[in-house]
């Protein structure tokens, strides 16, 4: 259980009840009530975690000599596509092999996964009273959350992988401790390279299970993580034969929307001191987000990335995923061609329920715009100068944000 960082875990305790923080920093009763839960539940849930963990290395241990081959890292800022097209590109189990959410919370390890497969097989001997449950708690889960598709059985960000050592951004974003998120935000600057090694070790080891869990040898390893944009010098330095996908969105669009996701995360779990408290952070965090990549990738070899506007993938998905196929020299099988033609179609469709705009968290078009010249100026996104271009714009570009 080497690791898992206590010390992350202890600064977090600390941090949530006795430090000054930022966004969370009320201790109501509320507050009190979610961080006490979720220290007992981390408790419990890490104790399975790490003895399916153990068993592994008792019984699955050919894990160990599972080969990565290409793995496929998407990234990008929040609220920019990657969680629609990671989506899209599982549909693709001819090429790729993923983690759907209650593989990456509750059952990273081999031993776990046999134990849920086996309840799986048992309950839809007796008509999937269990999975109908969960089905119905998802819908209305999801009927309540317009921000973002949320299910235990698709596919989703393994960054949460990481929770299992306490050792990733989405710990201190959540929970508002933002003092604490300096590092994870510029990683590839900030954390030392013994940290590194620790953590990529352990979400190399990860990727394996997964894997070998699933005879999926073959397969490119697909990943969507919006928190890898900082450490794409990491990425290429623990997986050699990676390609990147690094997905980018008009500024006016990713901005006000993750401040309203993330201050409504904040809400949700607490009491926040101040209305939209995270705005400095996600503004400073985004613009790293928006130039690091692109710096790194200048560089990287040709094959081995490719930038996606926004866009153009909702606009035309199947155009889109045919030049990702051709830059990587992927094959795309008829099968997959077919579920891309409707998916497609219906990307163009889709219309967002989660509202937001840059007046109501506090910030205007004029300073978005400046801050974000440079990356306006090389994606030629529209700036917006009128009320009735800004309209227009904010009710074509809801789609697949979610």
């Amino acid at each position: 259980m080497t690791a898992f960082s206590v010390k992350n875990f202890v600064t977090f305790i600390y941090a949530a009840f006795l430090g000054e923080g930022t966004g969370n920093s009320q201790l109501t009763p509320k507050r009190i009530l979610y961080l006490v839960s979720t220290c007992l539940f981390i408790v419990l849930l890490e104790t399975v975690v790490w003895i399916g963990f153990a068993l592994d290395e008792i019984f699955f241990k050919g894990y160990r000599s599972q080969r990565i081959r290409q793995p496929v890292f998407i990234v990008g800022n929040p609220r920019s596509g990657t969680t629609f097209l990671q989506r899209l590109l599982a549909k693709d189990r001819r090429n790729f092999a993923c983690m759907d959410m209650w593989e990456i919370l509750f059952a990273p390890a081999i031993s776990l996964r046999k134990l849920v497969w086996l309840l799986s097989t048992w309950d839809r001997r007796l008509g999937g009273p269990l999975c109908n449950c969960l089905s119905r708690w998802e819908r209305r889960w999801q009927k309540e959350n317009a921000m973002h598709d949320i299910a235990l059985r698709k596919p989703e960000e393994d960054q949460y992988l990481l929770t299992h050592i306490w050792s990733t951004l989405a710990i201190w974003q959540i929970s508002g401790i933002l003092e604490e998120a300096g590092a994870y935000t510029h990683f590839d600057q900030a954390v030392s390279e013994a940290e590194k090694k620790r953590i990529m070790a352990f979400y190399e080891r990860c990727i394996k299970r997964h894997l070998y869990a699933h005879d999926a040898a073959d397969k490119h390893y697909l990943s969507k993580n919006p928190s890898s944009s900082p450490r794409i010098q990491t990425l290429y330095q623990f997986f050699p034969d990676a390609k990147i996908i690094y997905l980018v969105r008009n500024p006016l669009d990713v901005i006000p929307s993750y401040i309203s996701l993330l201050d409504a995360t904040w809400r949700l779990l607490g009491d926040p001191t101040e209305e939209y408290g995270c705005r400095d952070y996600v503004l400073e965090m985004t613009q790293h987000w928006y130039r690091y990549p692109l710096s790194q990738l200048r560089t990287a070899r040709r094959e081995s990335y490719v930038i996606v506007k926004f866009d153009d993938l909702v606009h035309n998905a199947r155009q889109t995923v045919e030049e990702i196929y051709a830059r990587f020299g992927f094959e795309l099988g008829p099968a997959f061609a077919r579920v891309l033609r409707a998916e497609t179609e219906k990307a163009r469709r889709y219309n967002s329920g989660h509202k937001y705009s840059l007046q109501e968290v506090g910030l205007s078009r004029e300073q978005i715009v400046s801050d974000y010249e440079d990356i306006f100026e090389r994606f030629g996104f529209d700036t917006r100068e009128t009320e009735e271009e800004h309209q227009k714009e904010r009710s074509r570009q809801r789609a697949l944000e979610s």
